[in-house]
Parts: structure tokens; C-alpha cells; sequence
């Protein structure tokens, strides 16, 4: 299990970051951000950043990949991982393969490209008392359309990616709407019973105190099982009512998104920090 602090607050960060990729156009967009946000920045095609790597030490405390092949971010990741540099891996959007070598190689952090300048701030960050390892890695999310494609790419790495999509998603929902903006049970009830809910959610994350609040998706690879961790910056609550499907409640319009989670992929969920973490792990044969 992943240990987990109390806080919810992100480190800080500054200091030195190489940009590494092939596309000049996309590594000056991206190195354009990191420097309004106060890094140094150094553009390096990978073929160059083989070669400092190859001489020794990069000097830097980051590094941020850009959609580098699998067997070229493979070589790079393999000389970043020895040097102890925390790197940031951005994917394309059907790109799993490097997602799975980026798992395997101690990225700390993914963003699916293409990738806003407050979503890449927040990937080269980890939410307060995750522990780094060397097979996983940490995905933000913060809106719908997020969940829907980020739940559907990591589901590829389990043997039954539509059961763990549905499961991932109806609990990285949660995360959005109940932890990070804070609506509750009943709210969301009248809010689908007038056909709003949709609506709500995104003027909610369309507010200045909501825009750079981010939830975390882990993804860890182990050889017989895929560990998802989610963890929101919301205050929490108490699954206990919700891990069961209520009689009570069938008539209700929402409320069986962690039971339908439990039943389609996570048997086992766990809940840490209040509410705020929920774990589920799914087999594989090895």
C-alpha cells in the first residue's frame, strides 16, 4: 500500500529543468511556461541529452520528457533514473506503451498531451505523503473530460481495461465533484433531477479558487497486480454507507458509483486519509 501523509499540500519547487524531446516547436511552448512559473530551462533534443547525460551528472533537478518514443525514452530514463533526477513524462493521448515504460523507469509524473502549462506544473508536483517507487507514477486530473480519457488509457494495462475504465472513472468523478469541489450528496441530486449536474461542474471548475486544484491519479505496475491510487484535496468522508449497494437508495439518481467500483474491478478498495485516498488493485497473471 502507498503511504500517505496527512497534508494536502504540493512542494513547492524551483530551480533548473531540462526540456527533452524532438518537436523544437513543442519544447519552447512548453519551456515558455516552466520560465513564466520561475524555472531555468534548457531545450535539449534527445540525442543531445543522451550525450551530457553520458559525461556525467545533468546539474539540474528536473527534467520534463515530451512525448519521446518508448525505446529512446527507455535509454534516457535508464541514465536519469542513476543520476536521481525527478523526471515528468508527457504522453501522447493513445501512447500506453510509454506510459508503461515510464512506469517501470521512476517517472514521478505524467500529463497526456496536449497539456495545459498548470497541468504540467502540477505533474512535476506529488500531493503531500506520496511515496516515490519504482513502478509508478502520478497522473493529475481536474475535469471531466480528463477522467474520461486518462480512466480509459491506464485501464489498458489490466486484463479487463472496460470493467477497470468504468471503476476508475465513477471514482475519479468523485474525486472532482465531491472532493475537489465540494458537492455534496443532496446538491448533486437536485442538480441531476433538473438535468444541471454537468453544467454546475463546470462552472465550479471554471472559478479562480478551483483552477489550479488538481486530483491525483497513482498508477503503480507490479508484476501480478496494477495498484491505483486516487487522492483529492477535498475534506473527506466516511465510504462506509456507499461500499454497498443500499436498497434505500435505488431510487436515487446517483450514490452507487463506489459499490458499481467494488463490483466491475476493485473488490478490495481501500480508503486512507479520510475519504480523501481511496486504493484499488487489480491481478494480472505475471
Amino acid at each position: 500500500m502507498v503511504n500517505v501523509g496527512q497534508g494536502n499540500v504540493l512542494r513547492s519547487m524551483s530551480g533548473r529543468v531540462w526540456v527533452v524531446g524532438d518537436d523544437p516547436r513543442s519544447m519552447a511552448d512548453l519551456a515558455r511556461g516552466l520560465l513564466t512559473a520561475g524555472f531555468a530551462c534548457e531545450c535539449l533534443g534527445t540525442d543531445g541529452a543522451r550525450a551530457r547525460l553520458a559525461s556525467g551528472p545533468p546539474g539540474v533537478e528536473r527534467v520534463v520528457l515530451d512525448a519521446v518514443p518508448g525505446a529512446v525514452a527507455g535509454e534516457l530514463l535508464d541514465g536519469l533514473r542513476r543520476s536521481g533526477v525527478i523526471v515528468t513524462m508527457l504522453v501522447e493521448a493513445e501512447d500506453l506503451s510509454a506510459i508503461e515504460v515510464g512506469l517501470v523507469s521512476g517517472v514521478a509524473g505524467f500529463a497526456v498531451k496536449p497539456v495545459e502549462t498548470r497541468t504540467l506544473m502540477a505533474a512535476m508536483m506529488l500531493p503531500g505523503g506520496e511515496v516515490l517507487t519504482p513502478s509508478g507514477g502520478c497522473f493529475p486530473f481536474r475535469t471531466l473530460e480528463d477522467v474520461s480519457g486518462l480512466s480509459q488509457l491506464v485501464a489498458g494495462l489490466c486484463p479487463d481495461p472496460a470493467s477497470v475504465q468504468i471503476a476508475l472513472s465513477e471514482l475519479m468523478n468523485n474525486a472532482i465533484e465531491h472532493g475537489n469541489l465540494g458537492l455534496g450528496f443532496e446538491r448533486k441530486g437536485e442538480l441531476m433531477a433538473m438535468g444541471a449536474w454537468r453544467n454546475e461542474v463546470e462552472r465550479l471548475l471554471g472559478m479562480p479558487e478551483h483552477a489550479a486544484r488538481f486530483a491525483y491519479l497513482r498508477v503503480e505496475c507490479r508484476p501480478r497486480e496494477v495498484r491505483f491510487l486516487i487522492r483529492d484535496q477535498g475534506q473527506g468522508f466516511d465510504p462506509q454507507p456507499y461500499l454497498n449497494l443500499d436498497p434505500d437508495r435505488s431510487v436515487e439518481p446517483h450514490g452507487r458509483g463506489i459499490a458499481i467500483a467494488r463490483m466491475l474491478a476493485f473488490p478490495e478498495l481501500v480508503f486512507l486519509d479520510g475519504g480523501r485516498c481511496v486504493e484499488g488493485v487489480v491481478r494480472r497473471a505475471g
